[in-house]
């Protein structure tokens, strides 16, 4: 994941339709944006699990973190670890799809995404 998404820029879906664009910069900075919200913030990696969370000084977006896992070319699926910046982590397959949050792909290459996601 670190190779897939840092130094990019990802697009993604919300389950309910909601598009998102996200930057993950070199230096542990993030930037991101819906059509009505953005923020800035920070990311992380604890282990395989990918952490972003936001600034204060937008109080509408928290965070969290994440299994990401590689579904085609460029497609990945988010599925929520945890909602706090430490472990523990919720990371077992079981259970998986009810903590399906989104997926995305890197804007620099074409979508392989379904229609639907995987879950």
């Amino acid at each position: 994941m670190r190779g897939a998404f840092i130094g990019k820029t990802l697009d993604g879906r919300y389950g309910n339709g909601h598009t998102w664009r996200e930057t993950y910069f070199v230096g542990g900075g993030l930037e991101y944006r819906e059509s009505e919200r953005q923020a800035t913030g920070r990311w992380h990696f604890r282990g395989h699990i990918f952490c972003t969370f936001y600034d204060p000084s937008a109080p509408q977006l928290n965070g969290g973190c994440w299994t990401a896992v590689k579904t085609s070319a460029n497609c990945y699926e988010f599925y929520l670890a945890g909602l706090t910046p430490e472990p523990p982590f919720e990371d077992a397959t079981p259970g998986m799809a009810d903590r399906w949050n989104a997926r995305g792909w890197r804007t620099e290459e074409p979508s392989t995404c379904g229609e639907k996601p995987s879950v």
